[in-house]
């Protein structure tokens, strides 16, 4: 036993220490609180001059401005972390790094589509395009530049596009890759797509983490199940609304969750948000919604908030694994989403107490 500590030790103590360092740059609550109570985007600017951002804003700034210039220089914050992050990630680990990270490629690929979908020029989008996976610029400049009904061909041409094709068959319904193919082909299918890149997003990253031994791994990969979860309820409870068949509703739903077939049924068939929610508790420990009727936006910020109070446990009870460095990345990503929320938020007046409820605190 004393040899195995002293191994982790070895092999995770300067890539944990770093990490550790570098929690200290996120944002604390009263930060985010002290730029929700600014009235102005501009004066979330100067605040957020005060910190990491500093330099990301000042590359940005004589180009953008509002909430897109708070957008890019998060996105462009997050891409040289991560840039560290893989550089000092013992090398046995770097495959765990790139599979959380994956779901970026997919992220970037959905921008492109949707930027497609209505004639937006490649040089309008690029900024928005933050290559932190296994995809380079490069492969997303010529993915975007092709011809419609040429996307597909070139996504296939990546090593992604022919995992997408390999996996296709055993994993997902006809209904679904039928409407991916079409999706990329068409481009009038766009809703759907989403739900196909959001499965091989979770897939990808659950195949390459199996791979990767330990307690702390197994708890990220027990949370990004639960993501999944969250989103079969959300798809779920949107198809309802739009009238879709119990089973139309399953032929989106993502594989890879903790639901079973009974439990998704009983979601499918839940009368109103209030019930899905109480048998969604079931689900999230942490999952909290003020009483009386609620949205279907109040329940989505819930299961946000409930998931990133088990990504900064995950974090904190994470010792000498790469677990940390996956948790800390989770948590990243969550200061990412809140400041594009505070940001969106100031453009269009929402009301602090609406934004400040809208946030995921880590």
């Amino acid at each position: 036993m004393p040899f195995n500590i002293e191994s982790r030790s070895l092999k995770y103590g300067f890539s944990n220490s770093r990490v550790k360092a570098m929690k200290g740059l996120l944002l604390s609550a009263a930060a985010l609180d002290e730029l929700i109570k600014v009235s102005t985007i501009d004066a979330m600017v100067e605040l957020l001059q005060r910190t990491d951002y500093r330099n990301d804003l000042l590359a940005h700034s004589m180009d953008y401005s509002g909430s897109e210039l708070i957008e890019l220089a998060a996105g462009s914050n997050f891409v040289r972390l991560v840039t560290k992050v893989k550089s000092f990630a013992p090398k046995s680990d770097v495959g765990a790094v790139k599979a959380l990270l994956r779901k970026w490629d997919l992220l970037n690929l959905r921008t492109i589509v949707n930027a497609k979908r209505i004639d937006k020029p490649y040089d309008e989008v690029k900024p928005f395009i933050f290559p932190v996976g296994d995809l380079t610029a490069d492969d997303f400049e010529r993915i975007a530049k092709a011809d419609k009904d040429q996307i597909f061909n070139e996504i296939r041409k990546t090593q992604l596009g022919t995992e997408m094709l390999s996996s296709s068959t055993a994993l997902f319904s006809k209904n679904m890759w039928d409407t991916f193919r079409n999706a990329l082909k068409n481009l009038n299918t766009y809703r759907q797509v989403e739900t196909i890149l959001d499965a091989y997003t979770y897939l990808f990253m659950d195949m390459a983490l199996r791979e990767v031994p330990g307690r702390d791994v197994a708890d990220i990969r027990r949370i990004l199940k639960k993501e999944i979860d969250a989103k079969n309820i959300l798809i779920i409870e949107r198809l309802k609304l739009h009238g879709f068949s119990r089973e139309k509703i399953e032929n989106y739903l993502i594989k890879g969750g903790t639901m079973s077939k009974a439990f998704i049924r009983s979601l499918i068939d839940a009368k109103d948000l209030t019930a899905a929610l109480n048998l969604s508790k079931s689900k999230f420990r942490k999952l909290v919604l003020k009483e009386g009727q609620i949205t279907l936006s109040e329940l989505e910020i819930a299961i946000e908030k409930a998931l990133a109070a088990e990504k900064v446990i995950a974090f904190h009870r994470s010792v000498l694994s790469i677990g940390v460095v996956l948790g800390f990345l989770l948590l990243k990503e969550e200061e990412l989403n809140n400041l594009r929320k505070i940001a969106k938020g100031k453009e269009y007046g929402i009301p602090e107490r609406e934004i400040r409820d809208m946030l995921v605190i880590v």
